[in-house]
């Protein structure tokens, strides 16, 4: 997988053996945060291993009012590490049903499995 953020959380790889790791490189600042020629922005570059997933998302669905980024983080990570062998669709409502609700921003959360 190729992807480039603007500014968004770091993409979360999770294997179907149930380990999840975020996938840091590609990181950049916001589309316009910078003044002048807007410099090249990186890429990230990743294999996917069979049966994997891949979980891309706001940080509407990490950052809470009550706790830092971090434990957000971590707290996706454990859930998705739970449910990773679930079919797609019940791996993504689990999550969002599992993270705590009171964000003041909204969510969005694209899930992508490579077949096994």
């Amino acid at each position: 997988m190729r992807w480039t953020s603007a500014g968004h959380p770091p993409p979360l790889l999770v294997t179907g053996e149930g380990r999840a790791q975020y996938l840091e490189e590609g990181q950049e600042l916001l589309l316009g945060a910078r003044l002048g020629k807007p410099p090249l922005r990186p890429d990230g570059l990743e294999p996917l291993p069979r049966g994997a997933t891949v979980l891309l998302y706001t940080d509407g669905l990490v950052e809470m009012a009550t706790s830092d980024l971090d434990t957000g983080l971590n707290r996706l990570r454990r859930h998705a590490m739970a449910l990773a062998s679930r079919p797609l669709d019940e791996l993504c409502d689990g999550i969002l049903e599992r993270m705590p609700p009171g964000g003041a921003d909204d969510i969005a959360l694209l899930a992508l499995r490579v077949p096994g």
